[in-house]
């Protein structure tokens, strides 16, 4: 295996969809569509980097952002931002909560999967 990475959407799709192509790539992947999991996803499945949208229901990918990174347990795991916001303030408020990166819907797979390959050093 390459990594392990965490997906976490509510677009049940694009979970399965990129859960498909990362597994073909090699990768390890968990997957959440539900946000009020996801943090304790990631505590528990120790991921070498998340893929988190920030528009969901419930608790916002922002809020699990703060989350992730508070905690001590999850807090160096690199995080890219998948969202349809692409405004400056987004990518800003990103920065502010230490985003490794940043990927704007829709995109090309290839495109986020060398995101992920430059972040894990693969």
């Amino acid at each position: 295996m390459k990594g392990r990475i965490a997906i976490i959407d509510d677009n049940e799709a694009i979970v399965e969809m990129l859960r498909r192509r990362l597994e073909k790539e090699g990768y390890e992947v968990l997957c959440c569509s539900d946000s009020s999991a996801s943090v304790e996803l990631c505590r528990r499945g120790k991921p070498d980097l998340v893929v988190l949208d920030i528009l969901m229901p419930g608790k916002s990918g922002w809020e699990i952002m703060e989350e992730l990174k508070g905690d001590p347990a999850t807090g160096s795991i690199p995080v890219i931002i998948s969202t349809v916001k692409n405004r400056p303030e987004d990518l800003e408020k990103g920065r502010e909560l230490k985003a490794s990166d940043y990927i704007a819907k829709p995109y090309v797979f290839g495109d986020l999967l060398e995101k992920i390959r430059a972040l894990l050093g693969d």
